[in-house]
């Protein structure tokens, strides 16, 4: 098994307010130092960035230089639809044309930023599009306002014969009450409903959790149908998405999960989405690349020592666990 790459997204990496405490309990880093920490870091081999908040004309010169400088790639970079009061209500779905106008224009200038570093993916995370109370709005509304933005972004995307593919991020709650397409299957549904080749899906694993869903069942019907394109690792205890690094709270749903993206023959990126609120950021990056290339090792093991085979009948539970636990022991030593 190949190790496969992992890039860190650079908003973790700095102060962190929340809403109990709006001050932060760390220090402010500038952009251009977060990727020099990405850079010192073995085993992180790329980041990924928001525009105008991390990357805008004004720095791309200067972060161009450091990238080169420490060897990374720009990975994913998209557009910040969900930061602005212009979008409190929504942004690629918004009932507002104006307003649906300007998120679709955030959205095709990460597009153009992206093009000039060679950028292989950009997110659209929904975040603000969805409903606080029931009844609040239309969701027919809202899935064909968000379709139409969508298909005006791909246009953009062929017309520019641009290589970046656009992928939907699912998760169901936070900042709303309830985001549009919060689950993996309805995200799915519209991206198999627009039917693009650069459209697909990033699963953020530690989405799927707080939606209460099956990792290895979600991956592999992403898979089945071709549009994975990019993952966010982290962990949490289901409760909330708290994104410590992945492995920290679940160690075997973690395996499980490298396992099926292993076995489908994903070769993306393995990204970070992690937010240290009270710890060192480099102390988390590092711990997410061990424990990453921890359960690689462990998913090699398990296929080396018949894990295939006692997978095939679904009826050997207790074999399957018993030859995960000895393949972490081993891997660990």
């Amino acid at each position: 098994m190949s190790k496969r790459r992992i890039c860190m997204g650079i908003w973790g990496q700095t102060n962190l307010p929340d809403r109990f405490n709006v001050d932060g309990f760390g220090e402010f880093m500038p952009v251009l130092d977060r990727i020099k920490q990405c850079g010192e870091i073995d085993g992180i081999d790329g980041i990924e960035l928001h525009l105008p908040t991390e990357i805008d004309e004004k720095n791309a010169d200067e972060i161009e230089k450091v990238l080169k400088d420490y060897g990374l790639q720009i990975v994913q970079l998209c557009g910040h639809t969900w930061t602005e009061r212009q979008y409190k209500h929504g942004a690629l779905a918004d009932s507002d044309p104006q307003v649906r106008a300007n998120a679709v224009g955030r959205v095709k200038a990460a597009l153009d930023m992206g093009a000039r570093f060679n950028v292989p993916i950009s997110v659209l995370w929904p975040a603000t599009d969805g409903n606080d109370f029931p009844l609040q709005c239309s969701y027919l509304d809202l899935y064909a306002r968000y379709v139409e933005s969508v298909q005006k972004i791909l246009e953009h995307i062929h017309a520019n014969n641009y290589g970046t593919k656009l992928c939907i991020e699912p998760k169901p709650f936070e900042p709303r009450s309830h985001i549009m397409m919060g689950t993996t299957a309805q995200a799915l549904c519209i991206v198999n409903e627009v039917n693009d080749p650069s459209f697909g899906i990033n699963l953020d694993i530690g989405h799927a959790l707080i939606a209460h869903e099956n990792l290895e069942d979600q991956a592999a019907l992403i898979l089945r149908y071709g549009k994975l394109y990019h993952t966010h690792l982290n962990d949490n205890d289901q409760q909330c998405d708290a994104d410590v690094p992945p492995g920290a709270v679940n160690f075997i749903r973690l395996v499980s999960f490298i396992y099926v993206l292993d076995e489908a023959g994903y070769d993306g990126w393995m990204g970070l989405d992690l937010f240290p609120y009270r710890d060192d950021p480099a102390a988390f990056i590092k711990l997410s690349c061990d424990n990453l290339r921890l359960a690689e090792g462990v998913v090699t093991l398990m296929n080396e020592r018949g894990a295939k085979e006692l997978r095939v009948s679904g009826t050997k539970g207790i074999e399957v666990s018993r030859l995960t636990l000895a393949c972490i022991r081993d891997a660990e030593q």
